[in-house]
Formats: structure tokens, C-alpha cells, sequence
């Protein structure tokens, strides 16, 4: 079993690897855009605009040769970490009723099983790379369309829709569309991706023990902050429901729960195949919670002695609304990051028809604004009593030198209102 707090900036090496792929493609699109001359009425238009796409493409192609070969490395890292960990707890659980497990990396069919959600992860990351590839070529394509539009219908003049359309993808950030329809940040679809192969690839692994040690139950780990349900979902997504509990593999009994009917995942006894029967629910998307085998002889450390939950459901479901807070005031904060950086980019390379000192003014503002909700930021977590998460709001080159630069702008716009 991975304990909740396992899972902790685990991914932090290869988010700042995709951070650095996001901010490469924002650049250059900029760079395109800032570059694009006014719409002409011929079709050589058109045919500038592929160009640029397949000139894009290919910039930010040689860029994912350099990034696929880290993510390999990183990946094959963070999951063999990850399965390591899982068998020691494991190990120290079964240890318990005088079953001794192999080490996994000496494990025949444990080996087997890692290779393949290896593969697995490997792919969901190589599919993501190439989504977010192809989408960048859209987007760049929209967005000059978008600008022509603006100046055809008299709006705007080029540089003004480029400069308005450029500040809302950069506070927008690159999207990831998914077959299902649903479309997340590049950066959360990162995050998870690694958080749930690493969380999937040692259930499975600890799957194969259950088998080879004959176990019937499973403890499913619990943590304060647990997710709650939303409106309009099953009750398996509220996992502060299931957390902490003991289930039964088959079947059920008067004691204990069915584990694929309370949590939504299915351990196969004959083959130790795990099954995510449903996202929402165990092992499933971002979920940190893990299982280890079990036997209703020993303790379970998570209920007292009433057998009820130590973790307090009010107070879960409170920690669990201001984390989500945290999280959106962190998306904000990496959203603000990303426009500096692009308003600084239309600075160092402005059109000739642009008005620097007007660009500068508006970088020195949205500088301004993001010490406040950096002190905002703050504020919130030291009130709530939240752990501030600095790895959350990183971007990448956005550096030491970039925080000074706008630190001196915010300096400037507070010395210009007063």
C-alpha cells in the first residue's frame, strides 16, 4: 500500500519537463503572431498560415525528441519507486500472519506486470505529447483567424487583437481534449497521468501478493481531505465514503463490503488482475488511495475502538472544499505567470506599430496584481491551516530572475498609484 501522502510532489521532475514544452509553444506562437502581417484578400494567406503551422509543428516536434527520452527515464523512476514502497508496507503487513513475499524486482510475474503498466504509462504520456502537438497547431491557426477577423471587422487593428488574443491564451494555458470529451490543462492532465500510473502499477503489483499469498480481504487506505462526491455522481466517487475500510475480494459477509460494489475496482483471486471497473472510484482518475492485503485478525489502524473512522466526516468534507480552493487559486497564480511571460515576449519583439511603453505599462500591472494574490495566496493557507504548495504555481522560465523582473514592475505600477 502507498500511504496518501506517498504520492506528494512525486511528480514534480516531469511537470517541469511539460511546463517547459507549454512555455516553448506559448513563445513561439507568439513569436508567429507578433510576426503575421495584416489579412490579405488572396490566398497566399492561407498558405502562410500552413506554413507556419508545419514550421511550428516541427519546432515543437524537435523539441519532444529531447523531452520523450527524459520522460522515459523519469517515469520508469517514479513507478519503480512506487513499487518498491508498496512491498515493503506489504511485506511488514503479511509479515504478520508469516507470509513472506519475494522482492518484486526478483519476481517473475511481478516483473511482467510492471513492464506492461510501464507500456501503458509510457503510452498515455507519448499520446498526450502528440495531442498536445496537434492542438498547438490549431490553436495558432485559430487565433490568426481570429486576429483577421477582428481587423476585417474594423474592431481592431492587428496588433491590438493580437496582443488581447495572446493574454487570454496565455492566462489560459494549453488544453488537452480527451475522446471523452473532457478537456483539461496540460499541466492536470500531467499530474494525472503519473499520479495514476504510479498508484495503478503498485495495486498491481500488490495484486499479484494477494494471489500468491492466498488473501481474501483488502485494507483500503484514508486520508483527511478525501474526495467528496459531487451532484449528479455515484456515491463511489464520494471516496471519504469507502476510505479506511476493510472489504472482501468475493462475495461479501455481514462484517464486510464487496470491494468492487463499495469502491469500484476488482481484483481478480486467480489471476491478481486489478480492474478500474469505474474512474470515479478506486485507483481511478488522481485517486491517492491505495489497498493492501488483509486479514479481519489484525487491527485496523484507521477506525477506533467502536470501529468507527477516525477521520471525522465534517471535517474531511472542509478540508476537502479549501484544497479545492488552494487548487484554483494555484491555477491562477500559474495562469498570471504565464501572461507576464508572454506580455514580457511582446516587449522583446514588438511590432512596429506597437506602443512599448504602453506594453510595459501593462506587464508592471499584471505584475502588481500577481503579488497580490500571491499575498492572497498566503493568507488563505496560513488561515485554514494549509501547507502552501510552491511546487503547484511553478512555471517554468519563470525563474529567479523573471520574479525580479516583476517585482520591479509591480514596484513601478504601486509607485505610479500612489
Amino acid at each position: 500500500m502507498l500511504p496518501p501522502e506517498y504520492f506528494d510532489h512525486k511528480e514534480d521532475r516531469l511537470l517541469e519537463l511539460y511546463r517547459q514544452l507549454e512555455n516553448f509553444i506559448l513563445k513561439d506562437i507568439t513569436r508567429r503572431l507578433l510576426s503575421a502581417g495584416e489579412m490579405t484578400a488572396t490566398a497566399d494567406r492561407l498558405i502562410w498560415k500552413l506554413k507556419q503551422m508545419g514550421e511550428s509543428q516541427a519546432a515543437i516536434e524537435q523539441k519532444l525528441q529531447k523531452l520523450t527520452g527524459l520522460t522515459r527515464k523519469e517515469l520508469r523512476s517514479l513507478l519503480q519507486d512506487a513499487v518498491l514502497t508498496s512491498w515493503e508496507d506489504d511485506r511488514a503487513t503479511l509479515g504478520q500472519l508469516s507470509i513472506e513475499l519475494s522482492n518484486p524486482l526478483e519476481n517473475a510475474a511481478v516483473i511482467r506486470v510492471m513492464d506492461a503498466e510501464f507500456k501503458k504509462s509510457l503510452g498515455e504520456l507519448t499520446n498526450l505529447t502528440r495531442t498536445t502537438m496537434n492542438q498547438a497547431g490549431n490553436d495558432l491557426i485559430n487565433m490568426l483567424d481570429e486576429a483577421d477577423l477582428r481587423v476585417a471587422a474594423g474592431v481592431q487593428s492587428y496588433s491590438a487583437a493580437v496582443c488581447d488574443i495572446l493574454d487570454r491564451y496565455a492566462g489560459r494555458g494549453i488544453y488537452v481534449d480527451y475522446p471523452s470529451g473532457t478537456r483539461r490543462t496540460l499541466e492536470a492532465a500531467v499530474r494525472l497521468c503519473v499520479v495514476t500510473s504510479m498508484n495503478q502499477t503498485a495495486a498491481q503489483v500488490t495484486n499479484q501478493y494477494i494471489v500468491e499469498g492466498g488473501i481474501e480481504y483488502v485494507l483500503v487506505s484514508a486520508h483527511l481531505g478525501a474526495r467528496v462526491a459531487q451532484k449528479g455522481q455515484p456515491a463511489l466517487a464520494s471516496h471519504a465514503d469507502w476510505q479506511g475500510k476493510v472489504y472482501k475480494i468475493r462475495g461479501t459477509t455481514p462484517e464486510y463490503s464487496n470491494l468492487l460494489e463499495r469502491t469500484g475496482y476488482d481484483v481478480d483471486p486467480n489471476t491478481g488482475q486489478g480492474t478500474v471497473k469505474n474512474p470515479l472510484g478506486l485507483h481511478g482518475y488522481n485517486c491517492r488511495h491505495s489497498h493492501k492485503p488483509w486479514d479481519p485478525r489484525l487491527r485496523n489502524p484507521y477506525v477506533d475502538e467502536n470501529g468507527n473512522l477516525k477521520i471525522d466526516s465534517e471535517k474531511n468534507r472542509k478540508r476537502y472544499e479549501l484544497q479545492q480552493k488552494q487548487r484554483a487559486m494555484e491555477r491562477s497564480l500559474r495562469a498570471w505567470k504565464r501572461k507576464l511571460i508572454e506580455k514580457q515576449e511582446q516587449i522583446n519583439n514588438p511590432r512596429e506599430d506597437m506602443d512599448v511603453d504602453k506594453l510595459q505599462q501593462d506587464y508592471d500591472r499584471m505584475a502588481y496584481q500577481l503579488t497580490q494574490k500571491n499575498k492572497a495566496y498566503n493568507d488563505f493557507c496560513k488561515q485554514n491551516d494549509l501547507q502552501p504548495q510552491y511546487d503547484r504555481i511553478k512555471v517554468a522560465d519563470f525563474g529567479r530572475e523573471q520574479t525580479k523582473q516583476a517585482n520591479q514592475g509591480a514596484r513601478r505600477y504601486k509607485n505610479e498609484k500612489e
